[in-house]
């Protein structure tokens, strides 16, 4: 028997603070994420994390406060036939993965009324162009 023992130390979590904003690493989801104000957003085609995108965000916002009935008005489109919408909805997270590259958002929501449904809502230079449904 060896007379040391070898404890592994475990890896640090790869983190960034840009200002008061602390990005993290997600090593079970493989991303980026971090938190401004109440929204919580990730980066998820990038390993590298792309500091430039952050300036951005107050307009992703301000997108979802403009667009907020046009949102509505999709979310009720995909929970047809699936559930009664009583007009709620949880904002789950951003993925802002291509917002500096193609001015493009995915933004999630779901509900506990809606079961395991979740609907996303695409969002390109503050208009939607695409939205979609999946359990």
């Amino acid at each position: 028997m060896w007379p040391f023992s070898i404890n592994k130390k475990a890896k640090p979590v790869p983190a960034v603070r840009c200002g008061d904003i602390d990005v993290t690493w997600n090593s079970e989801f493989l991303w980026w994420e971090f938190s401004s104000g109440d929204i919580d957003y990730s980066l998820t085609d990038n390993p590298v994390f792309d500091t430039s995108l952050l300036p951005e965000l107050p307009k992703v916002a301000k997108w979802l406060v403009d667009l907020r009935s046009e949102i509505d008005d999709e979310i009720e489109k995909h929970l047809e036939g699936w559930c009664d919408w009583n007009g709620k909805k949880d904002l789950m997270g951003i993925d802002v993965s291509w917002l500096v590259s193609k001015g493009e958002v995915d933004v999630s929501y779901a509900h506990e009324d809606w079961a395991d449904l979740g609907v996303n809502i695409v969002i390109t230079d503050g208009k939607i162009t695409h939205s979609y449904a999946a359990d």
